[in-house]
């Protein structure tokens, strides 16, 4: 699909989810089941897209072996409930610098509907790559051994990533591009009203523009944390750009299927209508 496509979809209409993960990544059910139940809650766009195959240490990111066997059954899928809901066959790209990421070859040679292009790997001073997504436990050990306790330069690597990856492109959907500030925000509560970060996000909602880009509305962690991916104190900044956006669950198990959904959808439009 093109970003045409894609906006058009998410502009006129509302059941659809374009970010879910699998059991070739870190989804907790088959794919069968994660249909099953999104036909249940009423959707008729669903979109799979399990964490891309990736050079680096990691218990998320499926393996390249498993990519064939993904399409396969996902197009299994497809025939199967295509009465019922359209199933999507995406993939979440990790960026992890100019050599990896949503725009080399390697992904558009592959028959995916769309990419989300998205950041969890952050390169330390000696340049190794760290995953800084997950529970801050395991975030605040890597900020003390791995970043040396300089968090400044974790957060500023992080949108240095996200910015790279608007540059070279290749993707249709930037995913949670705020997401760093989840677990830093808890190293640092003032973060967000500081400067320097919100000139790091200021170029980041100017880079998708000229990009193109849709830019994910993320509510996985609304149901624990009470928060979007990105914050929503940057949505209007959003609109105001004309960015065109998508309300994502970044589904991993059926239970949570719509979490957070309702109340972005209610809020965004507070945002819309708002002067």
């Amino acid at each position: 699909m093109t970003a045409e496509e894609l906006i058009s979809l998410t502009s006129e209409r509302r059941d659809y989810n374009l970010h879910s993960h699998t059991e070739y990544c870190d989804g907790r059910v088959p794919m069968s089941i994660m249909t099953k139940a999104a036909i249940e809650a009423g959707y008729g766009v669903w979109g799979f897209t399990p964490h891309s195959p990736a050079p680096v240490e990691s218990g998320c990111n499926m393996l390249e072996s498993d990519v064939t066997r993904y399409i396969d059954n996902l197009s299994a899928l497809q025939e199967q409930h295509a009465d019922k809901i359209r199933l999507l066959c995406g993939m979440e790209v990790d960026f992890l610098g100019r050599d990896f990421g949503p725009h080399i070859d390697y992904f558009h040679k592959l028959p995916l509907d769309y990419r989300i292009g998205s950041v969890h790997f952050v390169p330390n001073q000696e340049g190794r790559l760290l995953d800084c997504d997950g529970r801050f436990e395991r975030f605040s050990k890597y900020l003390k051994a791995g970043y040396n306790g300089d968090l400044r330069y974790v957060v500023e690597k992080y949108f240095e990533q996200v910015l790279t990856m608007l540059e070279l492109g290749g993707f249709e959907i930037l995913g949670h591009f705020d997401k760093i500030i989840g677990n830093a925000s808890q190293a640092d509560p003032t973060l967000e009203d500081q400067k320097w970060y919100v000139a790091l996000i200021d170029d980041v909602i100017s880079k998708s523009k000229d990009a193109g880009v849709i830019v994910e509305i993320n509510t996985k962690a609304f149901e624990k944390s009470g928060r979007f991916y990105p914050s929503e104190k940057w949505w209007k900044q959003l609109q105001h750009a004309k960015i065109p956006i998508a309300i994502n669950t970044d589904c991993h198990e059926p239970e949570l299927i719509n979490v957070g959904r309702d109340e972005a959808f209610f809020r965004m439009h507070n945002v819309q209508s708002s002067k």
